[in-house]
């Protein structure tokens, strides 16, 4: 059965920030199962509240979803999404040996980020996920300056011709809905198995700011509930959040 979600497509040339547009629609509840593009943003928000100046030619683009799937499995939403994200780049630009995604959604090229996924959602008392909303940005023509950051862009790597941000939007679209279906079909197995296919090598050293603490040790992966694996000198750790930095072989971020 083909149960992949329609998208009501929106693009406006700008916005002061797509995921703020989308939340603003889930509370109205006027649409549902929006896909928003904007050519501007003049106030993107990032994950931890980070800002930034946003170049244009960029991807800026967000999703509203009204979810059929329980609470339960809101934890696999970073997932299916970096997924959809690191499809249309690779369907759109051919693959890259340097091309990863750090858990749990960032996507790296050569350890510069060039793309980042913030997810909000609403939880009707006591535990039914009324809406998600899934922020996507894309550096593609250039880099944003970003404190404490080192980014880059699809420009940097891809030397065909780049794709225009309409094409990336509709690609992304199309995965994100075949991830959506997945993850209603209870595949998270097979979402776990495709995110690790795609996500940083293992054994990559790694310094993971959890909370108040700081964790140093090697990537061992995810597990089955998506947690990250770090392998550390007190033994190997399960973190359901964090900041994650690859570290060079001297232990430098």
């Amino acid at each position: 059965m083909d149960n992949r979600v329609t998208w009501q497509v929106e693009h406006y040339p700008t916005l002061p920030s797509t995921n703020d547009y989308c939340i603003e629609q889930a509370r109205l509840k006027s649409k549902i199962n929006l896909a928003v593009l904007t050519d501007s943003q003049t106030a993107p928000r990032g994950s931890r509240g980070r800002k930034w100046v946003e170049p244009t030619g960029n991807l800026a683009l967000s999703f509203l979803y009204w979810p059929t799937f329980s609470v339960k499995k809101v934890g696999w939403v970073p997932f299916i999404a970096s997924l959809a994200l690191y499809d249309a780049i690779t369907e759109l630009c051919g693959d890259y040996p340097d091309l990863y995604i750090k858990w749990p959604n960032d996507l790296l090229f050569q350890n510069k980020k060039i793309a980042g996924i913030l997810i909000e959602s609403h939880v009707e008392y006591p535990d039914i996920l009324e809406w998600l909303v899934i922020g996507i940005g894309l550096n593609i023509c250039s880099a944003p300056v970003v404190e404490g950051r080192e980014v880059a862009c699809l420009r940097d790597f891809v030397h065909t011709n780049l794709p225009s941000s309409l094409l990336v939007s509709s690609k992304i679209r199309e995965r994100l809905s075949y991830w959506i279906g997945c993850l209603d079909q209870g595949k998270e197995l097979f979402i776990r198995e495709t995110w690790l296919q795609r996500s940083l090598p293992m054994d990559t050293s790694l310094s993971v700011t959890s909370g108040k603490k700081i964790y140093t040790g090697i990537y061992k992966g995810i597990n089955k509930e998506g947690f990250l694996l770090l392998q550390t000198e007190t033994g190997l750790k399960h973190l359901s959040a964090g900041e994650l930095f690859c570290l060079d072989q001297y232990g430098n971020k």
